[in-house]
């Protein structure tokens, strides 16, 4: 058994470690940038490697066998030191195969995630992006603290304070509205207004009353009167158009979709303050060169952004 453990390589090891975390071929492949048929072939000398099938049917799902769940742990530490190894060993993405995970929030600038994915894969030919949606059942921790994913990118608050932070930038918040609503020739709501008004919200948050919006609201006993809810903010224009629901946003997503349709940008109440987008990563990826990269490239994106000018 030890002589056939020697078998294994580094990718070995780490597509194991990505298939104990996914519990699916497909969705390692993925992860990986590999094809699916490879990805099954390799599962397969996987089980044949360490006498065990690791992964089995469980009605319409795989799960993991008692000895593939013994192994997760220690694959995740073997896993860390070398990426502690590799700190010091530099970054080539113009030769270097690797995918990267990194979990966003919708609120983004339309154009932005573009950007990120467009600068990551041009860089090298085998350089891989996939980016998931941060929803209230994901949980954020204990993905980065799993490996599953590299980087998180939103404005919500920081789910566990010894997670590493980076700030990307800072926006005005607004509220969008239809062209012709009410309040659309308001410069600035107050703050009696804005909470009389009836508003659109982004999916409930698995915390009532937390978030930039409404976390800020609660901390002064305030809560907004809210109407309907939307699975996604590219739905928010489409509603707004049909209604006399306003919805609070970032400046730079609002302006995206008032540059195209007939909605208008009204300044939000001055007791709400700026939102701040950040990027959220793992202890054990801080000194690794990918990661580091990986950050560098997506904190260039945000600076050339540029400002907006404010009304």
């Amino acid at each position: 058994m030890f002589d056939n453990l020697l078998s294994l390589n580094l990718h070995d090891l780490q597509l194991l470690s990505l298939l104990l975390q996914e519990c699916s071929v497909t969705r390692a492949a993925e992860r990986s940038g590999q094809a699916q048929p490879a990805v099954s072939r390799k599962l397969q000398r996987l089980r044949e490697v360490l006498g065990d099938p690791l992964l089995v049917r469980s009605g319409a799902r795989l799960v993991p066998t008692e000895r593939a769940l013994t192994l997760r742990e220690p694959l995740q530490e073997i896993l860390a030191q070398i990426a502690r190894l590799e700190a010091g060993t530099g970054f080539e993405p113009a030769t270097t195969e690797r995918a990267f995970t990194i979990a966003c929030a919708d609120c983004l600038p339309p154009t932005f995630l573009p950007q990120v994915i467009a600068q990551l894969t041009a860089a090298g030919p085998r350089i891989a992006a996939h980016v998931r949606p941060v929803d209230p059942a994901f949980d954020i921790a204990q993905a980065l603290d799993s490996g599953s994913i590299d980087l998180v990118i939103s404005n919500e608050p920081r789910p566990r304070e010894d997670l590493r932070i980076g700030p990307l930038y800072t926006d005005e918040v607004v509220c969008m509205m239809r062209a012709d609503h009410p309040f659309a020739q308001d410069r600035r709501l107050s703050l009696a207004r804005y909470l009389r008004l009836r508003h659109l919200v982004p999916h409930a948050s698995a915390i009532p009353r937390t978030g930039p919006i409404d976390g800020e609201l609660a901390k002064t006993g305030y809560q907004r009167n809210i109407a309907a809810t939307v699975p996604e903010f590219n739905l928010v224009p489409y509603v707004l158009t049909r209604s006399d629901l306003v919805f609070t946003t970032a400046r730079r997503f609002a302006e995206h979709y008032a540059a195209m349709m007939p909605i208008v940008v009204v300044r939000a109440p001055s007791e709400i303050p700026p939102m701040r987008f950040y990027q959220l990563w793992h202890e054990r990826s801080h000194a690794s060169p990918a990661s580091r990269w990986l950050r560098d490239q997506v904190a260039s994106v945000a600076a050339g952004m540029g400002d907006i000018q404010r009304p």
